[in-house]
């Protein structure tokens, strides 16, 4: 049987072990206004290892032409190279609204931004990742199947639960002053007004 690999959703949402961008020690502004242009198209982070688990993943974030939607597709792989997929957890946020450039409580500046749920899919890639889903029953579900995406939308996985279709998410977004990569809000830890508090280091780019 497949070993199994808990699996977690950052935007977005796969989670980063990594901590919060590095602290600046300058008041100098050396960050990006965030636009819908500059935000529009496919942003790719780097193969990530875990070796531990012997495992790697890789996100793919893609903006709509008007930034207004955006979709993560999140692929999980049995090396430590991305190159044997194992499983791709995906989200969908529509009517994404970005708000006004700020600041952490940790000085980074970022970019905060509203969105509503449209869908989140898990699909097992191979038989035996599906089978071992099923024999988990994971997400109460035991009717997984290879190459097929279920939602999972509103479940509760493992220690997690996910949004449901259409619930408000919110985030931070960051884009560097060359505008060549953007990095996402730590949503494990939340402040009370529902935004990250901190900065994921994982770099997307362009």
């Amino acid at each position: 049987m497949m070993k199994r690999y808990r699996i977690f959703l950052t935007l977005i949402i796969f989670l980063s072990t990594s901590c919060g961008e590095k602290l600046s020690t300058t008041t100098k502004d050396e960050s990006a206004n965030v636009s819908t242009e500059i935000l529009a198209g496919t942003w790719t982070s780097e193969c990530i290892d875990n070796t531990t688990a012997t495992t790697s993943r890789r996100t793919v974030l893609v903006f709509s032409e008007t930034a207004d939607n955006l979709s993560s597709t999140s692929t999980n792989y049995s090396d430590l190279n991305c190159i044997t997929r194992n499983f791709v957890i995906s989200t969908k946020l529509n009517t994404l609204s970005l708000g006004r450039k700020s600041t952490t409580d940790q000085n980074q500046i970022i970019t905060k931004f509203t969105s509503v749920v449209s869908d989140i899919t898990l699909e097992p890639i191979t038989s035996n990742a599906a089978t071992s889903l099923n024999i988990d029953t994971y997400c109460g579900l035991a009717s997984w199947s290879s190459a097929t995406q279920t939602s999972i939308a509103g479940l509760t996985c493992d220690s997690i639960t996910y949004k449901t279709q259409n619930a408000v998410y919110h985030n931070l977004i960051q884009i560097n002053s060359n505008k060549t990569f953007i990095r996402l809000g730590n949503i494990r830890n939340l402040a009370s007004s529902g935004y990250p508090k901190t900065i994921y280091t994982e770099e997307y780019y362009k």
